[in-house]
């Protein structure tokens, strides 16, 4: 079995043109309601966080970290229902409504979001694991950061890799309507073995793309920041720029991995499906 990373592109461009509706209802639910609640929490403000970084021992947010941790995980498993309901709104071929869409995804993403933590943090504390074992946390610790780095870019490129083999693991369960993850998972590392250097390279160029582009946006937001008055026009705007940027990430999580998924089977593809 060969995935054909032009097709799936294709696939993905057909999806998005066929079931633009229910993509922009999820997109809605997955990033602009999760965007309005981490602008509610003044940690993830980057004018704070700003503040602190210049002047660590003037500035404070007031609170505990608790809320800010709660905060994080209920929108984590906002963000991946949004993204299993998605899945199977495009993927089916004969959708059941928003709310069957909505409670699936919940019920769903839950399974998907913890095999995927799980699979992070083995990559993580393995990786740690090896680099404690050879020089000793203290010896790591004083270590350049140039040094540093290279752990990190290697667990950077591991994850990026995983992420290619296990990229169809949500598309399986969204078409076929499962709520349990690990089949899902370990069908898609079968079916993505013949293509994982294609895959691989299409992740990785992504998540470079991904990381220069939020990296201009914190340098110019960063700029109004220091060259503006709190709540001024500009920097009212960039939450707008923000949001876009979010919204593209999500479509793009979202009907990349569809596209691929379905010219991983043989047969139908999504025009076929949707004539």
């Amino acid at each position: 079995m060969d995935i054909e990373i032009r097709r799936g592109l294709a696939e993905a461009r057909a999806l998005a043109s066929e079931r633009w509706q229910p993509l922009l209802v999820y997109i809605g639910l997955g990033v602009l309601l999760p965007f309005a609640l981490l602008a509610s929490e003044p940690i993830f403000s980057l004018r704070n966080l700003m503040a602190i970084a210049a002047d660590p021992w003037t500035y404070r947010v007031s609170g505990s970290i608790t809320g800010p941790l709660y905060l994080l995980a209920i929108v984590s498993v906002i963000v991946t229902g949004a993204m299993l309901a998605a899945w199977n709104a495009l993927l089916v071929e004969i959708r059941e409504g928003f709310l069957s869409e909505i409670m699936f995804g919940m019920v769903a993403g839950l399974g998907f979001l913890f095999v995927t933590l799980i699979v992070n943090l083995a990559v993580g504390f393995g990786l740690a694991a090896i680099i404690w074992g050879a020089v000793g946390p203290r010896a790591w610790l004083e270590m350049p950061l140039d040094v540093q780095f290279l752990p990190r870019l290697v667990g950077w490129t591991l994850t990026s890799w995983l992420a290619a083999r296990f990229c169809l693991a949500g598309p399986i369960m969204g078409a076929l309507g499962k709520l349990e993850p690990v089949t899902a998972f370990a069908e898609s590392w079968r079916r993505t073995r013949s293509a994982q250097g294609r895959l691989f390279a299409l992740y990785l160029g992504l998540n470079i793309g991904a990381g220069i582009v939020v990296g201009l946006l914190v340098a110019l937001h960063g700029y109004l920041i220091l060259n503006g008055d709190p709540g001024s026009l500009p920097e009212m705007l960039m939450s707008g720029v923000w949001a876009l940027l979010w919204s593209g990430w999500f479509a793009a999580a979202v009907l990349i991995p569809a596209g691929l998924y379905r010219v991983s089977q043989p047969g139908a593809t999504a025009a076929e499906v949707f004539a």
